[in-house]
């Protein structure tokens, strides 16, 4: 199976990477969930967010207003979205999109739904939830069709990373929100041997669509109703030996089959019930490693990463081979809360100095402390990576807080470095900044890069939260 990181030659496996590193011979079975999405709250999620409610708010508001050719033409541009290269097509790659019939069917299909006669449906993700002969397929496409704009941004950031070249292509329409219309548009994207290629962001994607209707029924509805009708002794309930009432889930669902309206009816009369899915599947969290590659081993991953370091010599010569590895190192020890990825460089003096900014994805712990906090605010993480073979320096300090702001990427630094023979004078510095009202500063030297391998190595992960939190109160200290 050829892998999009082997044809471009990164030399890298799918944890070094943001995105998912497909074959161009056969999908991988995950779906692009648009519930994944809505619960982030960090710059891109909301950025693509508002592609995907403007569409769906239009499109419901077309059909409430009686637009039904309107609403047709809006799902004829759903086409399929054959560049990414996911779903479960057997043999070559093919995507499973909305063409003009399907199209009518879906409509007719969501008109039909009580959720859309009721006004309960507002959010594409419920959609197989309450609307009959939609699928988690079908949504996954529908998605990827709405976002290819933010995709595309995000696709091109990728390559400018790994240095991959790219080529006009012919997009299928693309949503443009501010115009609540479609457009066509070139763009250029990586092409495998003569294919193009959209990139996924990895957080995005899902084994299983996350809000799924069998699931909600048999593990939710039904365990509802089966709690309520052994509460209130209901006559579809035997009397055990010891007088409690148990009530079978096989003679639940006989009461109470599997229909889409029904969900629907449920919901609206329960509708905490659906809260506490959708909060379960929130905290679910995004595929590990294993879900994209099974041959994937963290203990081979960090020990190849760990013997990489050992073998680059600090120095200016060897600087790009460590600043590549670095940021595939933190690509994968910060996932999920640092996501996307993306390089800026200046050049001053003719001295190129280069950042990997990456968005704050957090949803618990270390960074999203980070980022709610007033001081902090930090919605992007900022890292300079410095191969030097003598300690940094103050230059080196004033350069990557010189990145800050309060307003757009916050005020925390992560800057990486070979050794530190000074400890003190390091610390010392980082609290300066801190103190002088410029940010904050985390030292990370081959020690620290180390340690957070092996806490992942050896199970620990989650560690790693603590550890940079511990690295982050030395300032404060």
């Amino acid at each position: 199976m050829s892998r999009f990181s082997r044809y471009f030659k990164i030399g890298q496996e799918q944890a070094a990477f943001d995105f998912i590193d497909i074959s161009t011979s056969e999908d991988l079975p995950v779906f692009v969930d648009p519930y994944a999405i809505e619960i982030r709250d960090d710059e891109w999620a909301n950025e693509t967010s508002i592609y995907i409610k403007t569409f769906f708010a239009h499109l419901l508001k077309q059909l409430r207003d009686g637009q039904l050719t309107s609403a047709f033409h809006m799902m004829s541009h759903l086409t399929e979205p054959q560049e990414t290269f996911l779903g479960v097509s057997a043999g070559l790659p093919q995507g499973r999109g909305v063409g003009s019939g399907q199209s009518k069917q879906i409509i007719s299909a969501l008109r039909k739904s009580r959720a859309f006669q009721t006004g309960m449906l507002q959010d594409i993700s419920e959609l197989e939830l309450y609307v009959e002969g939609i699928g988690p397929d079908k949504i996954s496409d529908l998605t990827t069709n709405i976002i290819r704009q933010p995709l595309y941004e995000y696709t091109l950031r990728q390559c400018d990373l790994y240095n991959i070249p790219t080529e006009k292509y012919a997009s299928p329409p693309i949503w443009v929100p501010d115009k609540l219309a479609w457009e066509s548009r070139y763009i250029d994207l990586p092409y495998v041997s003569g294919l193009p290629v959209l990139l996924i962001p990895k957080d995005i994607a899902r084994i299983r669509i996350s809000i799924n209707s069998q699931e909600f029924y048999n593990k939710h509805m039904i365990e509802f109703l089966k709690a309520e009708y052994e509460r209130a002794s209901d006559s579809l309930c035997i009397t055990l030996k010891d007088g409690r009432k148990r009530a079978y889930k096989k003679d639940v669902k006989d009461r109470h089959p599997f229909i889409k309206d029904e969900l629907a009816a449920f919901i609206s009369e329960n509708p905490k019930v659906l809260e506490l899915y959708k909060s379960i599947k929130g905290a679910a969290g995004p595929l590990d490693n294993e879900a994209f590659d099974e041959k994937f081993s963290a203990i081979s991953f960090c020990r190849d990463l760990t013997t990489a370091l050992e073998d680059i010599p600090p120095g200016r010569k060897d600087a790009d081979r460590y600043h590549k590895l670095m940021m595939a190192t933190l690509n994968y020890t910060l996932y999920p809360s640092g996501t996307n990825p993306r390089v800026e460089w200046e050049i001053n003096e003719g001295r190129k100095r280069i950042d990997i900014v990456y968005t704050n994805a957090a949803k618990s712990g270390f960074f999203e402390r980070m980022r709610n906090d007033p001081h902090i605010q930090s919605r992007q993480i900022i890292v300079e990576c410095k191969n030097y073979t003598s300690d940094i320096a103050n230059e080196e300090f004033d350069q990557l807080s010189g990145r800050f702001d309060s307003r757009t990427r916050g005020r925390l630094g992560i800057l990486t470095c070979r050794t530190v023979d000074d400890i003190g004078r390091i610390k010392k510095r980082c609290k300066d900044v801190a103190s002088a009202g410029n940010g904050y500063i985390i030292v990370l030297t081959d020690k620290d890069i180390t340690h957070m391998l092996s806490l992942i190595s050896s199970l620990q992960g989650e560690k790693i939260d603590n550890f940079l939190g511990l690295k982050f109160e030395q300032i404060l200290a």
